[in-house]
């Protein structure tokens, strides 16, 4: 929770009902409201978009993945739109799920860098590496990178390790969400 609470990615937990139960500061700055203001709404009350069939859609595919990522459109109390990018890991704890998002017009210079977060050009990641992480930005499971990239599950899992020492991690949501941060993938 402590690493949840400081992030500089806007991140939600939300319960089984989609109500929000946890939300970071990142995300209370985002909506411009308490945590306690937070938890009154679901996902469909301050992120509503005209046809719910899209919102159904992807929580549909969060739970039968476990994992989804994607564009989606959030529309204000004023009724402007923005578009977001987020990351989505379904099941975090019984009965809870992660949605990490940022604005897609988030410019590099805007982006808030963490301790930590500056890139180690020794450490650079590979082309190959990059893509392996899109790709799970998107949603691919370990074997679905495996089929799409021609590699053998042992490979990608692999790969995966050599991004969690590089990005010093310890798992895929987390290596997504920094890459996503440092502007390595959009």
């Amino acid at each position: 929770m402590a690493v949840f609470e400081r992030s500089h990615v806007p991140m939600v937990m939300v319960d089984d009902s989609r109500r929000y139960v946890e939300v970071n500061r990142s995300a209370r700055l985002w909506f411009r409201l308490t945590l306690e203001e937070m938890r009154r709404f679901g996902i469909g009350d301050l992120t509503p978009v005209p046809d719910t069939r899209l919102a159904d859609g992807i929580w549909t595919r969060l739970l039968d993945a476990g994992c989804v990522a994607g564009r989606y459109p959030v529309y204000g109390a004023d009724g402007s739109r923005r578009d977001i990018v987020y990351y989505a890991l379904g099941r975090i704890l019984p009965g809870l799920h992660l949605i990490a998002f940022a604005p897609v017009d988030w410019r590099v210079s805007e982006r808030p860098v963490a301790a930590g977060d500056e890139v180690n050009h020794e450490a650079s990641l590979t082309p190959r590496e990059v893509q392996i992480l899109a790709l799970a930005a998107d949603g691919l499971s370990g074997p679905e990178l495996a089929e799409q990239l021609v590699l053998s599950p042992t490979t990608v899992s692999t790969h995966f390790k050599n991004i969690y020492t590089k990005l010093d991690v310890r798992n895929r949501a987390a290596a997504v969400a920094k890459a996503m941060r440092l502007g390595v993938i959009h």
